[in-house]
């Protein structure tokens, strides 16, 4: 065998099996064949078994597998810093139904998303995330926006879940007064030819089942949903307990995981993301059906919809990842450094939470929750040649006996220098070697300007 690619001449985090107890290789090297891992091991053995590879030299950097983020609204990004007439927000219901649907959701359009998606994962390749799990969201671009999305998934080099919600939520309308199961259908048929489109382990895009909520959809559509993704082979994304538990139990008589667990949606394929308002038994139900929890901290705060209970679940047994909505930066190191803290200040507890536990949730953690363990989340023979090159910028050495703490105490997303996805180099010194990273950020601003005038903003 030959490698193809050699990253050497750098400290390798393997992350296997985990961030605490995973290999280390100081002046290590990854080879590399096609779009696979090839070898893991010392530098110069390495240099010497593969003398024809091509180098990539990490000049003294960190070597390790991509961040792996399991909730992202990507078309989101249009709303960035879009002027809002907050005298008009006066509840929760407010900032759902007009900051989040009539301002955002309701006006995207295929040409919106495309932009958006392509700026929003070129932006997350070059902070070092290689894989997302991607939630489409715009019922008004039915059909065709899932192609919207794929393209320009392509085009950037991520890697990629994608779904769009199903939701019995009519445009326009209030989610109290006015559902439509028509809409679902709608939602359905749309994911349904995405998956005979893109099957399983075909590309580095596949499908994940939308599913909005328990709240915006009724008992059928649910049991629909673990229906239609069963039939397909794909995993199912859902928002659990992001509104006050109270509205779910009105509607259904019982809460988010009650009813999502009557209905079988509920099962290990699960990703379900925010989960905030849960009791104990909620807990004992998402664990019970080892439901995979995409944690939010950042978006759960921006709301001010609570913090959830992720100590709680951890000593549960979940499997706790990270997401992120495509709110704020989309840099990893914010949402990892906050979620980080988060539960220390909350609980008065600073041993919650360690750094090892925060990195397993973007790397070993959400591979699993996205049934890719077997190829992504760590740097072993055989798996996806998913890699990054950090360049950190530290006031203090970076060596096996501190590299972890680095990722809490000083890494920046801007920090990495080389991304590897599929084998194929797709961020070289900084930079997207895919896409026109200039047009990709004017194309989106673009499209903002479109959205934001829809909603009256002179620009």
């Amino acid at each position: 065998m030959a490698a193809d690619i050699l990253i050497k001449n750098g400290l390798v985090l393997t992350f296997a099996p985990d961030a605490l107890t995973g290999g280390m290789v100081d002046a290590g090297a990854v080879a590399i064949e096609g779009d696979h891992i090839l070898e893991v091991g010392d530098g110069a053995a390495l240099s010497a078994k593969y003398p024809g590879a091509r180098v990539i030299d990490a000049q003294g950097g960190v070597i390790m597998p991509g961040f792996i983020v399991t909730h992202t609204h990507m078309p989101y990004v249009l709303g960035h810093n879009m002027p809002v007439d907050f005298s008009q927000l006066h509840d929760f219901w407010d900032m759902l139904q007009k900051m989040g649907w009539e301002w955002l959701e309701d006006i995207t359009t295929q040409e919106g998303v495309y932009a958006a998606t392509r700026y929003a994962a070129t932006k997350m390749l070059k902070n070092g995330v290689t894989t997302v799990c991607e939630f489409v969201e715009g019922p008004n671009a039915l059909p065709g926006i899932l192609d919207a999305s794929a393209k320009a998934i392509l085009e950037a080099g991520i890697r990629a879940q994608v779904g769009y919600e199903v939701t019995e939520r009519v445009p326009g309308k209030h989610i109290l007064t006015d559902v439509s199961v028509e809409r679902a259908e709608q939602g359905f048929e749309e994911n349904i030819r995405f998956f005979k489109k893109y099957p399983k382990g075909s590309s580095r895009i596949e499908g994940r089942l939308g599913l909005h909520t328990a709240f915006t959809n009724s008992r059928p559509t649910m049991e629909k949903a673990r229906k239609v993704a069963d039939e397909y082979g794909v995993g199912i994304q859902v928002h659990i307990a992001e509104i006050p538990r109270a509205f779910v139990v009105e509607k259904h008589g019982m809460s988010a995981p009650e009813i999502l667990s009557e209905t079988g949606v509920l099962g290990p394929d699960v990703v379900a993301a925010h989960c905030i308002d849960l009791t104990d038994g909620d807990i004992a139900i998402l664990a019970k059906h080892g439901v995979n929890i995409a944690h939010t901290p950042m978006t759960n705060s921006f709301g001010g919809n609570g913090v959830a209970r992720i100590p709680d679940m951890m000593a549960a047994g979940l499997n706790i990842t990270i997401g992120h909505d495509c709110f704020f930066t989309l840099d990893i190191a914010e949402y990892l450094r906050y979620a980080f803290l988060l539960h220390k200040a909350h609980n008065a507890n600073a041993g919650l939470l360690p750094v090892f536990q925060v990195l397993d949730m973007a790397m070993g953690n959400a591979a699993r929750a996205l049934g890719m363990a077997d190829r992504i989340g760590s740097l072993e023979a055989g798996k996806k040649a998913d890699v990054i090159v950090i360049k950190p910028d530290s006031p203090s050495p970076i060596a096996p006996c501190s590299v972890l703490s680095y990722f809490d105490m000083t890494f920046q997303g801007r920090q990495v220098d080389t991304v590897l996805v599929d084998g194929r180099v797709v961020v070289e010194g900084g930079h997207s070697t895919q896409v026109d990273e200039a047009q990709v950020m004017k194309d989106c601003q673009e499209q903002a300007k479109i959205l934001w005038r829809k909603t009256g903003v002179q620009i």
